[in-house]
């Protein structure tokens, strides 16, 4: 057993690959959504299970500089956004601070759906800003994203998650690739 060091290439793309089958045999639990019309980079989002029940699976769009983030939840969002506000703000966290400062309405299968939106908010570990929101529904939606405006926005369902296996894998190996052999 190996107790350090780094994966060889080929336990990394394992590793990857078993994180691909147990996606694919959770996908269809919860229903997934992609912008309409996007035809840019792609590849999983966050994904989280409890003792093999799907709890939230994330598909991400976009490039470094313009991305959205589509989380569908189990149940509602607003533990999911808790816990995204929590481990990405060095702010002081109170109650008042889940109260959305705006609405806004998003298409969803082409139906307007009232939203709560928070803006200029960080968004992860490095602090990069950009705006969050939830559908406050079962199965419900968290929306993540920088550099996409929200007005406008129209999701469509998807159940091809394959682009997304695709983009995920390739933008991991080049980041393993990048790094080195050191």
């Amino acid at each position: 057993m190996r107790y350090g060091g780094r994966l060889s290439r080929v336990e990394f793309t394992a590793l990857i690959d078993e994180q691909a089958g147990r996606v694919r045999a959770s996908a269809g639990r919860l229903p997934l959504y992609r912008p309409v019309g996007w035809s840019g980079p792609c590849r999983l989002g966050t994904w989280g299970w409890e003792n093999d029940r799907l709890l939230h699976a994330g598909l991400h769009f976009g490039t470094p500089d313009a991305w959205i983030e589509i989380v569908t939840t189990a149940g509602p969002p607003m533990p999911e956004l808790i816990n995204l506000r929590l481990s990405s703000s060095d702010e002081i966290f109170d109650d008042r601070a889940l109260d959305a400062p705006e609405r806004m309405t998003i298409v969803v299968d082409g139906a307007p759906r009232d939203c709560s939106l928070w803006p200029d908010q960080p968004l992860d570990e490095s602090l990069s800003r950009g705006w969050l929101a939830i559908l406050d529904e079962v199965p419900g939606l968290l929306l993540r994203a920088a550099g996409v405006d929200p007005a406008g926005l129209a999701l469509a369902r998807t159940g091809d998650l394959e682009p997304h296996l695709t983009g995920t894998r390739d933008h991991l190996l080049a980041g393993y690739d990048a790094f080195g052999t050191g």
